[in-house]
C-alpha cells in the first residue's frame, strides 16, 4: 500500500506552485489575493453549515464553487492561460451575469432597506457579512496587483469579485430577516 502525504516540502523555501507549473514566492501579491479568496470560501462554509434554508445553502455552495474557479484563474501560470477551462479554471462573463441575475431576483423578492445595518442579526448573516468583507479585500488586492501587471488579464475575475460581494450583502440581509439593527446614534 502506497502512503499518501499532504506535505511535499516544496514550499519550505517560501515558494508555492502555480497551476500548470512554475513557482512564485508565497508573499507574491497575487498569492495573497488567492489566500483572501480561500479565506472567503471558508467563511462561506461557516454560513452554509449554519443555515437550515436549503435554497440559501445551495446559493452559498455555488459561490464557494465559483470562488475555486477564481482561485484557479488567479493561480495559473501566466504563460499557460490558454490551458484554462471556462467555468472550471477560468472565470467567465456568464458567471458574473448569473450573480447579477441572482441579486436582481433577491432584491425583487425582498427590497433592501435604505439604511446601513450593523452585522450580526444571527450567525448565518454574520458569516455572510464576514465573507463579503473578505471578498472585498481580495478585490482590493487584485486591483493592487493589476497596477503592476497586465491590467486586463484578470478583468473578469475583478468583475466577478465585485458582483459576488454585492450578492453576499444581499444574502446576508435575507438571512437576517427583520432582525437587523440599523446604524443609529439615537
Amino acid at each position: 500500500m502506497s502512503e499518501s502525504r499532504i506535505y511535499t516540502k516544496l514550499g519550505d523555501d517560501g515558494s508555492t506552485g502555480l497551476l500548470f507549473g512554475g513557482r512564485v514566492a508565497k508573499d507574491d501579491p497575487l498569492v495573497d489575493t488567492v489566500g483572501a479568496v480561500d479565506e472567503a470560501v471558508a467563511a462561506l462554509g461557516i454560513a452554509r453549515a449554519g443555515t437550515a434554508d436549503d435554497a440559501l445553502a445551495a446559493a452559498i455552495l455555488q459561490i464557494q464553487r465559483d470562488l475555486f474557479v477564481v482561485a484557479a484563474d488567479l493561480a495559473a501560470n501566466p504563460r499557460a492561460r490558454d490551458r484554462l477551462v471556462p467555468g472550471v479554471s477560468l472565470v467567465t462573463p456568464q458567471q458574473t451575469a448569473r450573480i447579477e441575475h441572482d441579486i436582481d431576483e433577491l432584491v425583487r423578492v425582498r427590497p433592501l432597506r435604505p439604511v446601513f445595518v450593523v452585522p450580526g442579526a444571527n450567525p448565518v448573516s454574520a458569516a455572510l457579512d464576514l465573507a463579503r468583507t473578505v471578498v472585498r479585500r481580495a478585490e482590493r488586492r487584485l486591483v493592487a496587483v493589476r497596477t503592476g501587471r497586465t491590467a486586463d488579464t484578470h478583468a473578469q475575475v475583478l468583475a466577478y469579485l465585485n458582483r459576488v460581494s454585492d450578492l453576499l450583502y444581499v444574502l446576508a440581509r435575507h438571512a437576517a430577516g427583520d432582525h437587523e439593527e440599523p446604524v443609529s446614534h439615537d
